[in-house]
This record gives structure tokens, C-alpha cells and sequence, in this order.
């Protein structure tokens, strides 16, 4: 998933044919939302741990 989420800074993901296609592709485009959030700059910035 790391891998993934790093092709949010790519200009495009190469996915390979299957019987998972539209169900990865539905992945990746909420992941990718997920990650724009988390982007400033194309610098991944955490957000803050609460252990408690």
C-alpha cells in the first residue's frame, strides 16, 4: 500500500489486466483521495499520533 500511495506524486499508475481491475482501480482512487489530504508541496506530512 506504501507503493501505492506513493503513486499519488506520479504522473500516472500502470495497472496489469484481471480478473481485480475495477476493484483496485475503486482502491487507488480512495487512497489517492486519502493521500491528497495529506500532501503539501509533494511532501508527505503525517498527522499527529494520539496514543491516548
Amino acid at each position: 500500500m506504501t507503493d501505492a500511495a506513493m503513486g499519488a506524486r506520479a504522473e500516472c499508475v500502470m495497472l496489469n489486466k484481471g480478473p481485480h481491475l475495477l476493484e483496485a482501480v475503486d482502491i487507488l482512487r480512495d487512497l489517492f483521495g486519502r493521500m491528497d489530504a495529506q500532501m503539501h508541496k509533494k511532501t508527505p506530512q503525517l498527522r499527529r499520533l494520539k496514543s491516548w
